[in-house]
């Protein structure tokens, strides 16, 4: 269904418009979804596994977004006034894809494994705790995935030396160096460094903490089988293990303060915001082309928009299924291998766009004034909060999916750990090819049966059902049918908004006005959301979250058809 689905998307755009200009600009689409998407589907997990919590994400993926709210207005200010789309388009398109690659060389926030050795009738590790101030808080997913693997593990320690448990431990242990040879000195610099075995079978929760048996110590040459001691003695010890999770459980950060004052953070920063402007123009300029290439036919933008969720989704499971191979742990992975795909695509996709023939805009003087008019009219400012919701809901899904299934995968089906990344490619294919595609391609049949404003409320309610679903599953694999509900909060809903901004618009502000729509749903709504997004997630988690957010988007939905109702009414 879906491959004939795709031959009649092909027949009937070129029939309709020059073959060569057509192809193209699919061409187009096609690698430029494919470079974008192989890094940014995956940018919310990217940014947690450099040390980053769900708050500064948010806030983070906010202040992107409030870049893109002031940029994209800008640029088309610029592309309307001086006639540089085709210069400013090629510049962003190869920009997106070198900043994407620099990614690859940003560091994540220092961080350091520690424990708590202890020693008494059996040899301990305490690795966590919720009332110890210099042990990281606990974390229950972790350890049920912890206490799943059958491996043994092995960690080398750097202890903190104290003479009680120095001579605690030399005394127990009948090491030799203290029996033949009892030299300070020579005691300091080797009994620090210890390599333990632990038993994972005997992992236990006491008192808050978390405790891994020690099954043998291996120091100055000799091996110790289940060590203890004859008297109890502890020390601070710092660790490496040949475990990510047990590296993960242990971590704390290395500095103080505030992650304002890292320089890792401050290159991601900037690394982010020049790809994510890059990418922000891109797109905006996009659509203009596209409507421009489409002259007469403006009701089949979404017809050629779809190829752009083609490659989006065909490339994100693509992209998952590399980072998955790739990866030598469950838990930590690989990203290296989509930051050399995009590269590699977007520099062919700027030698293809650089044949693409780019109409420029006949400038106007009256841009301002003929764009101020517009939006104080009453039904484009319901249209403009419309799109302000919209992009507050979709701020959910792009930012906190992904987090999301690996917090149910976790807690409920750690066995999935080690194809998460395909999984979640799997969900992005679905968004894109099941749902973006067949709702991009007849977005302009079904705005004309129902309208602009029912296709509207559709969003708002498919929105409140898309939110309250993910937060009764527990099984991360049933998030999968319910992407293909992206169809319709996405796919039909952009068509809808670049084709209402498109309607209302002035000819010579056309690119400024479809660039300000873009605006408000991105820089104020998905900021917005971000935000919000970011501090319920941290504070009561993603099942109520998403809950909260569906219980709006459904009142929201319903203001909505009142707002018709009572148009409707008044005409």
């Amino acid at each position: 269904m879906i491959i004939k689905l795709i031959f009649s998307m092909l027949y009937c755009t070129l029939s309709t418009y020059t073959l060569f200009i057509k192809l193209t600009y699919e061409f187009l689409l096609l690698f430029i979804s494919a470079g974008v998407a192989s890094v940014q589907g995956f940018a919310p997990t990217i940014a947690k596994q450099l040390g980053y919590s769900p708050m500064v994400v948010g806030s983070v993926f906010t202040y992107l977004s409030m870049l893109s709210f002031f940029v994209k207005p800008i640029i088309g200010i610029i592309v309307d006034k001086f006639r540089v789309k085709r210069i400013m388009f090629l510049a962003c398109v190869l920009l997106c894809g070198l900043t994407a690659f620099a990614l690859k060389f940003v560091q994540k926030i220092p961080t350091e494994a520690v424990a708590n050795l202890s020693c008494n009738t059996t040899t301990e590790l305490h690795i966590c705790s919720s009332n110890d101030d210099h042990l990281p808080q606990c974390d229950d997913s972790l350890f049920k995935l912890m206490k799943n693997s059958t491996e043994p593990i092995e960690c080398q320690l750097h202890c903190d030396q104290n003479e009680s448990f120095r001579d605690e431990i030399d005394r127990s242990w009948n090491i030799i160096g203290y029996n033949v040879t009892p030299n300070i000195t020579y005691k300091n610099n080797e009994l620090k460094y210890l390599n333990v075995t632990l038993i994972i079978n005997a992992t236990d929760q006491i008192e808050q903490n978390y405790v891994f048996q020690v099954k043998s110590v291996h120091i100055m040459k000799t091996q110790i089988v289940l060590p203890f001691c004859k008297k109890p003695v502890s020390t601070r010890c710092k660790m490496n293990c040949s475990n990510d999770v047990m590296m993960e459980l242990a971590s704390v950060q290395k500095f103080e303060g505030s992650i304002f004052g890292l320089h890792q953070f401050w290159k991601y920063l900037i690394v982010m915001s020049l790809f994510w402007i890059s990418q922000a123009i891109t797109w905006s300029l996009q659509d203009p082309i596209c409507f421009d290439i489409l002259d007469d036919k403006p009701e089949d933008f979404g017809k050629q928009r779809c190829w752009g969720s083609i490659s989006w989704g065909l490339f994100s499971v693509f992209g998952g299924v590399l980072v998955d191979y790739f990866s030598n742990s469950n838990y930590q992975k690989n990203y290296v291998p989509i930051y050399y795909v995009c590269l590699i695509i977007i520099l062919w996709d700027f030698a293809l766009a650089r044949k693409i023939e780019i109409t420029e805009t006949v400038g106007s003087k009256n841009t301002f004034s003929d764009v101020f008019k517009l939006i104080t009219n009453f039904n484009v400012i319901i249209y403009l909060i419309w799109i302000i919701v919209m992009g507050i809901c979709t701020s959910m899904p792009w930012n906190y999916l992904f987090w999301y299934m690996e917090d149910l995968t976790q807690k409920y089906h750690s066995d999935k750990q080690s194809w998460i990344k395909t999984l979640q490619g799997l969900a992005i294919g679905i968004q894109c090819i099941g749902g973006e595609m067949p709702f991009l391609f007849f977005s302009g049949w079904l705005i004309k049966r129902i309208g602009h404003t029912y296709c509207m409320v559709l969003g708002l309610f498919t929105f409140a059902i898309r939110f309250y679903l993910y937060s009764i599953i527990t099984n991360p694999i049933w998030i999968l049918p319910v992407e293909f509900t992206n169809g319709i909060t996405f796919g039909l809903c952009h068509a809808v908004l670049v084709a209402y901004a498109r309607f209302i618009a002035p000819q010579s502000s056309a690119t400024t006005v479809v660039a300000l729509s873009g605006a408000l749903f991105e820089g104020v709504g998905i900021s917005f959301g971000g935000v919000v997004g970011g501090f319920l997630y941290q504070t009561y988690g993603g099942e109520r979250s998403f809950k909260l957010f569906s219980y709006g988007s459904l009142i929201m939905g319903i203001l909505h058809v009142m707002f018709i109702k009572f148009t409707v009414k008044s005409n």
